[in-house]
């Protein structure tokens, strides 16, 4: 027997016995969530290469829709001013018509994993604004516009708007003088040239914080004054075991859904370890190397050897409550992607302390299943 095929065995048996619960109708997350909303996974380069078919087959059995992590990000497709690389990019989309998945494009306009010449001449001296709009023209003309009529959706600009509902005076935004209005304004008018048959999204973290929301509100509602096309708007769920409160996530949800716009809740993964299972963590300090001493790697990375059972129980606990929510808001969301599909492939692993043993995702490094995955399928059962 392949081992594929073990684990697929192995998978099945576990949903009869799992928590000594009735195994749910669906044993795949895209099946048990058919009429409500799709099933997103993040994926990487790796993972469609050929060389992980438990991955493949993991993946084709729960998600229907698919994201590209990084690889559709400008520091890839355009590292340097003369060289464009688009080889990933092109084996993503590939991959997604060949297996009639839906495809998100990730992402158009990001402060973050931008070249600095996008808002520099070469000779260090801040471009005019002139030059940034004709930039981001190009770079959407190029990477939009290679892909239009084959992705079903974009994230246009991802980030640019801060807790306190203001914009990120970081990359796009501090070049444009702080303007952030103006570069969302020109993205979507952009996207919308060089892809009309995709669905244009904004992106964001955080965005249960209700003074976040304001921010996302009064900017979706500006470009809609204007006849400026926006679809939809991405909920990051980079959340952890107690945070953010679930009033907070449905009060999210009910307000951008009532300004006529998608919502998805994209990026999804819950983190367990110590300060961010707290809250969402962003900056490079605890990348220093003073993290990574003894005396703090014993508080930070806790769990290199497994994860406690009770720990685990409250991780399947947690994505059992969200995805309750989701569930009672199926009307509203259109979509529920997971940045990762497994604990080793996740991010989490090194962000933002370096080098951590993380278990954010429903399926262990081995591809086998947290019980969390069946309390999560057993809910369109009304279990």
């Amino acid at each position: 027997m392949k081992p594929s095929s073990i684990i697929t065995a192995l998978a099945t048996a576990a949903l009869l016995v799992s928590c000594a619960e009735p195994a749910p109708k669906h044993d795949s997350l895209k099946e048990a969530y058919a009429d409500c909303f799709k099933i997103g996974c993040a994926i990487d380069p790796f993972t469609i290469s050929g060389r992980f078919p438990e991955a493949e087959e993991l993946l084709l059995k729960h998600f229907n829709a698919i994201t590209p992590g990084n690889h559709m990000k400008a520091e890839w497709v355009h590292p340097k001013p003369d060289v464009w690389n688009f080889k990933a990019a092109d084996a993503f989309v590939e991959y997604g018509e060949e297996h009639d998945l839906w495809m998100l494009g990730h992402t158009l306009i990001w402060h973050n994993q931008t070249p600095e010449f996008y808002w520099y001449r070469e000779n260090g001296e801040p471009k005019s604004r002139e030059e940034l709009i004709e930039t981001m023209r190009e770079h959407i003309e190029k990477v939009a516009g290679r892909y239009a009529g084959r992705l079903d959706a974009w994230d246009v600009v991802n980030e640019i708007i801060g807790e306190n509902g203001e914009y990120r005076n970081q990359g796009w935004v501090k070049a444009f003088d702080g303007d952030g209005y103006e570069v969302v304004r020109n993205a979507f008018i952009f996207a919308d040239r060089y892809a009309p048959d995709a669905e244009l999204y904004y992106n964001d973290f955080n965005v249960w914080r209700p003074s976040h929301v304001d921010g996302i509100v009064t900017m979706v509602k500006k470009l809609q004054a204007e006849g400026i096309r926006i679809d939809g708007v991405g909920i990051q769920a980079h959340w952890g075991l107690n945070y953010p409160k679930t009033e907070y996530v449905e009060h999210a949800i009910d307000t951008l859904a009532s300004l006529g716009v998608k919502v998805m809740i994209t990026e999804m993964d819950i983190d367990v370890l110590p300060l961010t299972k707290e809250g969402q963590i962003i900056g490079q300090s605890l990348t220093e190397p003073q993290f990574q001493l003894e005396e703090f790697e014993v508080f930070l990375d806790p769990y290199k050897d497994g994860l406690p059972p009770e720990v685990e129980k409250q991780l399947n606990d947690r994505y059992e409550e969200l995805f309750r929510i989701f569930y009672k808001h199926r009307d509203q969301i259109d979509r529920v992607t997971f940045w990762g599909l497994t604990d080793d492939r996740s991010w989490k692993n090194g962000y933002p302390v370096p080098n951590r043993t993380n278990y954010p995702q429903l399926f262990n490094r081995d591809y086998s299943a947290k019980d969390g995955l069946y309390a999560v399928l057993r809910i369109p059962d009304g279990k």
